[in-house]
């Protein structure tokens, strides 16, 4: 082997070598705080505290964001009476939500990683429609500034999944 080979093959180990130094060090940040990984840190820290376990930390998000939708659905129920339009859209996918999330919750059980995004990414389009479906509505509409926290919500569970092992 030539001197100029041996010093390629020693720069590429070298390289391969600092990036995953750097990717450990990346990831330990996550570890300390899985919330980093959130496109709404404030929020996730709010839901999941102190919590550093990312599986047990995307479970508690879940479970926060269950109970919410929980009592969006029944914001909704009642404001059914009062708004027109949309509301049974968001009632109908608050619930297709509520489902995926519980089908999210048996995906971390099982270590379905692929099946949990999937679940995820379901109810993060569920919360979305519901907004879109809600925008033009008049006055102070607390069904659509419910699914816009609810939205948020599920893009951190999302995130967290990404973390989970």
């Amino acid at each position: 082997m030539s001197t100029t080979t041996h010093v390629t093959v020693l720069g590429t180990i070298f390289l391969l070598l600092a990036v995953s130094c750097t990717s450990a060090t990346a990831f330990s940040i996550f570890l300390d705080d899985p919330c980093t990984a959130t496109d709404y840190p404030a929020l996730c820290r709010g839901t999941i505290g102190a919590q550093k376990n990312v599986n047990a930390a995307t479970d508690v998000a879940i479970r926060e964001l269950m109970k919410r939708t929980r009592q969006a659905r029944d914001i909704a129920k009642k404001e059914m009476k009062v708004l027109d339009g949309g509301v049974s859209t968001c009632l109908s996918n608050f619930n297709s939500a509520f489902d995926n999330l519980d089908k999210a919750l048996k995906n971390i059980k099982e270590g379905d990683r692929f099946s949990l995004n999937i679940n995820l990414s379901a109810a993060l389009t569920d919360y979305d429609t519901c907004s879109e479906t809600m925008k033009g509505a008049r006055g102070d509409n607390v069904v659509y500034k419910s699914a816009g926290v609810l939205y948020k919500m599920a893009d951190n569970c999302l995130a967290l999944a990404t973390l989970v092992v």
